[in-house]
């Protein structure tokens, strides 16, 4: 992960976040960065000198606003090299729940927590989008255990369970980065397999050749429908 491009603009700091080929955008105030490094001092007990301190005098020349810009930029990179799990505090400050693919299911994980069994018994359509899907695909790779983040609403497990019992699925994909971010939902590759009891499946504006393991739902699947879809699924 690589934290680039600090500007500061009305006293705002936008900050590219980038994952591989992923990137996108927050903005935070030097307050916030205060707030979160109280947080991880408190909580995890982090050097409380590594934040660069707030100026207090004066008006903030551009030789300082581009050390200012270097130092946080600095300090976010030791942040995420020394946390082996990332905080939530931290996680939450970086919109990972949004971008990132292990805040992605943990976000979803929490959701069917509280959700889940009420969404099976009443036999609602679930609704998912690409970039959710993809992210668990993409989790389900990773060598790591199911929770990894500390809170056992947030295990990976409350997925699995519920994708392997959930029978109506809509995936409503789009052509439009998401959020602040360069990340394009339909250009997004997934894999359908551990779903095992689907009966319906409505798939909308996804590029249907990235999606995998429909082949496995033939013993379920009793409806199919691709709605805006580039290529139809065979």
């Amino acid at each position: 992960m690589i934290i680039h491009n600090f500007q500061l603009i009305s006293q705002v700091y936008n900050i590219d976040v980038y994952i591989g080929l992923h990137k996108w955008s927050v903005k935070h105030r030097y307050s916030e960065f205060h707030e979160l490094h109280e947080k991880l001092v408190s909580q995890y007990k982090i050097n409380k000198n590594l934040l660069p301190p707030k100026k207090i005098f004066g008006k903030q020349s551009e030789n300082f606003i581009r050390k200012r810009q270097a130092e946080l930029e600095l300090y976010l990179q030791n942040m995420l090299t020394h946390f082996t799990d990332v905080p939530a505090c931290l996680s939450q400050f970086l919109c990972f729940k949004e971008y990132e693919i292990h805040g992605i299911a943990q976000e979803l994980a929490e959701e069917l927590f509280h959700k889940g069994d009420m969404i099976l018994e009443a036999g609602e359509v679930f609704h998912i989008s690409p970039l959710q899907l993809h992210a668990i695909s993409r989790r389900l790779t990773l060598p790591e255990p199911t929770c990894d983040a500390g809170d056992m609403k947030k295990d990976l497990g409350h997925v699995l369970d519920f994708i392997t019992r959930v029978k109506y699925l809509k995936i409503q994909g789009s052509s439009k980065p998401v959020g602040t971010s360069n990340i394009i939902p339909n250009q997004l590759s997934f894999d359908l397999s551990c779903f095992k009891s689907l009966q319906s499946l409505q798939i909308s504006d996804c590029t249907a050749e990235r999606l995998e393991g429909v082949e496995n739902m033939k013993g379920t699947l009793h409806a199919l429908r691709v709605q805006h879809s580039i290529k139809s699924i065979k």
